[in-house]
């Protein structure tokens, strides 16, 4: 892959992540009411949105274990340019 397109993924997933961890930042002043943050988590992690409904009873899937994959993948971006490079 082109280092251009490897460094526009990490761009993606470090937004995605900065986001949910924004999201959770305003939640965590009142984590029981869902209005005061963005919706991003309320949408991919609860049952009340679409893609919590999908994955919900799954391990492998949470707000922390999101945040890992999205490091994972920046990480993994990472090594591919850095081996990429002459």
């Amino acid at each position: 892959m082109s280092y251009k397109i490897l460094s526009i993924v990490q761009f993606v997933f470090i937004f995605l992540c900065a986001f949910s961890i924004l999201d959770f930042a305003l939640l965590s002043t009142n984590p029981v009411d869902f209005a005061d943050g963005l919706f991003f988590n309320q949408f991919m992690f609860t049952t009340d949105g679409l893609i919590g409904d999908l994955f919900k009873n799954h391990d492998f899937w949470g707000l922390y274990q999101f945040w890992s994959y999205c490091f994972f993948v920046v990480a993994f971006c990472q090594l591919f340019k850095a081996l990429g490079s002459d």
